[in-house]
């Protein structure tokens, strides 16, 4: 399953242009997804020295990642092209209709009640 999760306010805290503190559990169950086979595309409106300092973020914390701000290299040769949207089959960000949870163990068990989750890891 493809999961586009959002950088500020989602996997740490708001606090742009800086880095926030880590959210709870963000880590946790982001790799746990990552090591569960799902795709982490990573969606941030940083761009040049910001979304940087996400990359280093992400590795000085160890958390795991297919790509960032961009579409998965075998959806790209597939369909001959990269489109601005990123293609995910959930988005995790907080700045969606209803915000989400502050704690990764809810998102976690809502991401584990989607149709495509239970296809996957059954």
């Amino acid at each position: 399953m493809r999961i586009s999760i959002d950088a500020d306010g989602t996997i740490w805290e708001d606090e742009y242009p800086n880095i926030g503190k880590l959210l709870p559990n963000a880590k946790k169950i982001i790799n746990k997804l990552y090591s569960e086979g799902h795709d982490i595309i990573i969606n941030t409106c940083r761009a040049g020295k910001y979304e940087k300092d996400c990359f280093l973020e992400l590795e000085l914390q160890d958390i795991k990642y297919h790509c960032i701000n961009k579409n998965l290299p075998r959806d790209i040769k597939y369909y001959h092209m990269d489109c601005r949207k990123i293609s995910a089959d959930i988005y995790i960000d907080d700045k969606n209709l209803l915000g989400i949870p502050k704690n990764w163990d809810e998102i976690y068990n809502i991401i584990q009640q989607h149709p495509l989750y239970k296809k996957i890891n059954n």
